[in-house]
């Protein structure tokens, strides 16, 4: 049986090692473990590198050393922050696996690295181009499994803020790229942002710039950060030619004021009226009110698959609770879909202010 090696730290821990053994064999392979301390690599074998902030300079080397491509394995989301460091080495890295992740979740990327970059040499121009249809077809297959378990167990998910709630749902699309929100609270503001692209690429360096953006939320001016955050995200959109989408609010808990930073095609429903993500925006909310964002994504799915009007949906449904109003809005969106998924990634969230907040009323 062939051998993928794997690069970590010395004396990993049980589960780590245990995960990784029972990811590779899901794809015919066997690990072998190499330390940091004692680099042994054979130059011709698959490469997984667990990422290492103590062993990050001699990620890169190796990284550079190599003529075959890597696998960068993260050990959880928080790691995404170690993405951007390695921006210059990306014409080697295949992609990224997060091992908090179930297994069916890593599996893919996995047979697509194998089969694409180890091969035999030898095969011919028309053999290759069939077996790369069969490596497509099955990787397909893999992540219609993958996303179907992420339907099943995410549903509505509540974030109990100071002074607000907010509801949100995502349902994954068969189309490349992403969409994926979160939001960051001190005790002056909520931020909350919103992002799309067709890039996963681009996507993981998002996540990336969102952990180191969260790191510092506590203690720094949340404006002030999500300018330079806006400036980065969109250098990285140029740097790799990738659509970027987003819908980024600065809520003031003191005066209620919410700022948004819009870019796209989504909407934001407030008041009986749709707002399209135009242009830089302002508005002063108020106790029990309720502000709806529906992203790029879901507006694309959206027009192709629902035969009624957003703002006929919102109007006729206005007075539904919350949930009810997103899983009806998820329910319309994708009633008339041909396969098991969405066109695209799509995302509606709704923030609703306590009846009972204390507010500056001007």
């Amino acid at each position: 049986m062939n051998e993928i090696e794997c690069v970590r730290v010395e004396n990993a821990s049980p589960p780590l090692d245990g995960y990784l053994k029972k990811l590779i064999k899901e794809v015919s392979y066997e690990v072998k473990f190499i330390d940091w301390k004692s680099l042994a690599i054979s130059s011709g074998s698959p490469l997984i590198l667990i990422a290492d902030p103590e062993h990050l300079l001699d990620l890169k080397n190796l990284i550079a050393s190599r003529e075959q491509k890597i696998i960068v394995a993260l050990n959880s989301r928080k790691d995404f922050k170690l993405v951007s460091e390695l921006k210059s080495n990306f014409d080697k890295i295949f992609g990224f696996i997060d091992l908090s992740q179930e297994i069916e979740y890593n599996t893919p990327i996995l047979n697509n690295y194998l089969n694409m970059n180890f091969s035999k040499q030898s095969m011919k121009l028309d053999k290759l181009a069939t077996d790369l249809d069969r490596v497509y077809e099955f990787t397909k297959s893999e992540l219609v499994k993958i996303k179907d378990l992420h339907n099943r167990f995410v549903k509505v998910r509540v974030d109990q803020l100071k002074g607000a709630t907010l509801s949100s749902k995502f349902m994954a699309g068969e189309k490349s790229g992403g969409e994926f929100f979160e939001v960051i609270q001190n005790d002056q503001e909520i931020l909350f942002i919103q992002a799309g692209s067709d890039s996963y690429l681009l996507s993981s360096m998002i996540l990336s710039e969102i952990e180191m953006l969260k790191e510092k939320s506590s203690t720094t001016n949340l404006q002030t950060k999500l300018e330079q955050f806006k400036k980065v995200i969109i250098h990285h959109a140029n740097e790799n030619n990738a659509e970027l989408t987003y819908c980024m609010m600065i809520l003031n808990l003191k005066t209620l004021q919410a700022s948004f930073t819009l870019k796209g095609m989504g909407y934001l429903f407030y008041q009986g009226e749709l707002i399209s993500f135009d242009q830089p925006m302002k508005l002063k909310l108020k106790p029990r009110d309720r502000l709806c964002v529906i992203s790029q994504g879901a507006m694309k799915n959206w027009e192709l698959l629902s035969k009624i009007s957003t703002k006929k949906f919102f109007m006729d449904n206005e007075a539904k609770v919350t949930k009810d109003l997103i899983n009806e809005f998820f329910f319309e969106v994708s009633r008339n879909k041909s396969g098991n998924f969405l066109v695209f990634d799509a995302l509606m969230a709704v923030l609703e202010i306590e009846e009972n907040v204390l507010y500056q009323l001007s």
